[in-house]
């Protein structure tokens, strides 16, 4: 007895057809929906609520799955996927051209319809995973609120007195750390010990300052193509799918290094705004024990400050200490100058400045698609918020 093999046309009607269309279009529409919409209904006093009670239950089993790991995940899917999506475009090209020389229109337009469907829901359960891991981390209350870092506009001898302390505070750290042959300062421990280090400043500021940071550890990774990832400008990268931090690891900079690391850490234990993000950083390494912590965040409020005291100084036509020519900075400068020589070791040209320049608006436009304005001038931290800070909580007068 012969076997009548099946049937496998697809089974064609208008109903059907049209009922296909309006499911796809409903799923593509969910995707800038599942985006957007969290941002907007979750705000206020219901995102510090989901921020400080639910994220970090949330973000607990990603951090500790891609924890159990030495190696980011992140570039290790970046590279495979990038490889991996090449293919399926080329598959699904040759699929289609296949189809189209058989003529079976229906089971084209079916293979179509199967492919966006599939990449929709994908799309969609992308999106909500973004949100949940960092979009509506957006919309809680600013650190700068929290530890009321506003006020009136303060006198030059605020200024002045806040560029001092800076200024001692980094020059103090300075001298606490080792050099090598060139005088050059660098980081004092493995990376390993840096990410722990960070963590355990975080932890003592946020449980002093009741900041409402997430308690989960974050072990972050050091990336291995950090050279070729510098050419970016990106130093470092939090992975919101993976609740990963990802360090350009290229040069351990002593004067941005441990800032870099805390920074990225912060979005993952739950603050998502650049300005917060870097305040906070800034903050646990002033307060860290370790001398290389306190070096990079002093010398990040430093150099924030002086050129604004510099023109307030001018405005006020009063005389200003010229910090840059002290011997207790000469130090520093060779680090400077040992950071500067590493940035100019990398190639110029048409290529590497598209990378840069490609690079800096897709973070701008990603910021801003998330309610950041000014994009990625959100990273700078306005200078009167290290002025309110010293005033209220070290000099204590506020």
């Amino acid at each position: 007895m012969k076997i009548v093999p099946k049937n496998h046309k697809v089974k064609y009607s208008i109903p059907r057809t049209i009922g296909r269309g309006v499911l796809l279009v409903v799923l593509l529409a969910l995707i800038p929906a599942m985006y957007f919409l969290p941002q907007l209904l979750i705000r206020g006093e219901a995102a510090n609520y989901y921020c400080e009670n639910i994220f970090p239950w949330v973000a607990l089993l990603p951090q500790a799955i891609n924890g159990m790991f030495m190696i980011s995940l992140t570039e290790l899917f970046a590279v495979m996927g990038s490889v991996t999506l090449i293919v399926l475009i080329f598959a699904f090209i040759i699929k289609c051209i296949k189809l189209l020389f058989t003529r079976d229109t229906r089971a084209l337009l079916h293979f179509i319809y199967v492919v966006f469907r599939n990449v929709a829901i994908i799309g969609i359960i992308a999106a909500l995973m973004f949100e949940l891991m960092h979009g509506i981390n957006y919309n809680r209350t600013s650190v700068r609120k929290t530890l009321n870092l506003y006020g009136e506009t303060r006198p030059y001898e605020d200024y002045e007195e806040t560029l001092m302390w800076a200024y001692l505070g980094m020059v103090t750290a300075r001298k606490q750390l080792g050099e090598d042959y060139h005088g050059v300062a660098h980081m004092s421990t493995s990376f390993e010990s840096i990410v722990y280090d960070a963590n355990v400043a975080l932890s003592s500021l946020n449980e002093y300052y009741d900041l409402g940071l997430s308690t989960n550890y974050v072990r972050a990774k050091p990336v291995m193509l950090s050279h070729l990832w510098w050419y970016t400008g990106i130093a470092g990268f939090y992975d919101a799918f993976l609740g990963e931090s990802n360090i350009n690891t290229d040069y351990l900079d002593i004067t941005h290094f441990a800032v870099t690391v805390t920074h990225e850490i912060v979005h993952a234990r739950g603050f998502a705004n650049e300005t917060d993000a870097n305040t906070i950083a800034v903050l646990a390494c002033i307060n860290s024990p370790r001398a290389d912590f306190r070096y990079a965040g002093y010398y990040y409020i430093f150099m924030r400050l002086y050129s604004t005291v510099s023109e307030y100084a001018s405005h006020e036509g009063v005389a200003m200490d010229e910090y840059f020519t002290m011997s207790s900075f000469d130090p520093v400068r060779r680090d400077i100058i040992a950071y500067n020589d590493y940035c100019d070791s990398f190639e110029e040209g048409p290529i590497a400045d598209f990378i840069a320049r490609f690079s800096e608006d897709a973070n701008n436009a990603f910021l801003e698609s998330n309610g950041q304005q000014g994009g990625t001038d959100t990273y700078v931290v306005p200078q009167n918020v290290y002025v309110e800070y010293f005033c209220r909580y070290i000099r204590t007068d506020g």
